[in-house]
């Protein structure tokens, strides 16, 4: 009998028991990478995985999260590899282009941190917005004022913007309607308007919006998304939320323009690349919340992925 291969394509959690456990009852082989985090570059990682496809026996599927399936990658995979998937939502580390004309399947765990990352987006909002980092920064400093550094609006009296309506976007929106006057959203993929929300164009909603919030994919029309220009057109006072994917924002301009003033706040968890630079200048701002990747999280959607994912392999190399 030959025993299907999964290579796990890279590997950040400190343990493989959910994985092992469920590869070991169907008396499947797998190959973890050999590097522990952080990871090496993505030449480094096409360049290992092209190793190890190469020394890989009936080898079925890639389970994956971050790890560059480029088309040199995906082409080296044998005919045996039926089956890519992702532990996590994006896939624009993938080139699935090759993949299709391949005959091999792609998936992604969609739904494993909606409400999770809605809640940090959140957060980000509306620590910005009560300027809970500025506050506590001037009193560690020994400075004590009964009112915070900037004047604030009543939260109650703000537009809110949403770039893209999927599954994260929708449950923020339901979180945040109740606590704003509107909620506007842009997206072209959805035809009915969810009650309560109003669709706009993505001009109108720059120009208009006091917090702009990103919740689209990552594609070759989305990078850069928020370039100089667009970020030109949003209030000085507005503030900017981007938990979907860092390449939606060109870091260089967002910097110009939080230290001049052009926008008032932003609140980043991803960014391009993938692990913010020690010495990325958006570090010497004081209105803005940098955090590491961290919105998916918590005990349960960690589970969540790995044990949806898991799902998904196994039906497709079994199909």
């Amino acid at each position: 009998m030959i025993h299907p291969h999964i290579l796990v394509a890279d590997w950040y959690s400190p343990e493989f028991s959910i994985e092992e456990a469920a590869f070991q009852k169907l008396d499947w082989k797998w190959s973890l990478p050999e590097w522990k985090p952080p990871a090496p570059s993505a030449d480094e990682q096409e360049k290992q995985l092209l190793e190890r496809i190469a020394h890989a026996d009936n080898l079925a599927g890639v389970l994956f999260i971050l790890a560059p399936l480029t088309a040199r990658v995906i082409e080296a995979l044998p005919s045996s590899c039926k089956h890519l998937q992702r532990i996590g939502i994006g896939l624009d580390n993938v080139a699935l282009d090759v993949a299709k004309a391949r005959g091999i399947t792609v998936n992604n765990t969609p739904d494993y941190a909606t409400e999770e990352v809605a809640v940090h987006a959140l957060g980000m909002i509306l620590s910005l917005h009560r300027q809970l980092g500025l506050t506590q920064n001037a009193l560690a400093a020994g400075t004590w004022r009964i009112q915070p550094p900037h004047p604030i609006r009543r939260l109650s009296e703000l537009k809110v913007g949403l770039v893209g309506l999927g599954r994260i976007g929708t449950r923020l929106a339901s979180m945040i309607r109740p606590l704003v006057k509107s909620v506007t959203y842009f997206d072209p993929f959805v035809e009915t308007p969810p009650e309560g929300l109003t669709p706009s164009s993505l001009d109108a909603i720059l120009a208009e919006s006091d917090i702009v919030s990103l919740h689209c994919p990552l594609t070759p029309d989305t990078h850069h998304l928020m370039n100089a220009a667009r970020l030109a057109q949003m209030k000085p006072e507005a503030i900017l939320i981007n938990v979907s994917r860092g390449a939606l924002v060109d870091a260089v301009p967002l910097h110009e323009a939080l230290s001049k003033g052009t926008i008032s706040g932003a609140g980043l968890d991803v960014y391009e690349p993938e692990v913010l630079p020690v010495d990325s200048p958006l570090h010497t701002l004081d209105n803005i919340i940098l955090t590491s990747h961290t919105a998916w999280y918590s005990e349960q959607s960690k589970t969540d992925a790995r044990t949806q994912a898991l799902e998904k392999l196994i039906a497709a190399v079994q199909a």
